[in-house]
């Protein structure tokens, strides 16, 4: 049995501020660069934060 594909060619229009709300709605609470996080958690901690 084939499955059906469906394809669709057409395109929609989508104002830009639309597409980025969505856009930061699914980025949300998602850690995008994990590695500069570490590497910001590490610095933190040897910083000496008594001086400010």
């Amino acid at each position: 049995m084939k499955m059906k594909k469906q394809s669709s060619e057409k395109l929609i229009q989508v104002p830009e501020s639309g597409l980025l709300s969505l856009v930061a709605y699914k980025l949300k609470d998602q850690v995008l660069f994990p590695k500069k996080i570490e590497n910001a958690k590490k610095y933190l901690q040897k910083a000496d934060l008594s001086s400010l």
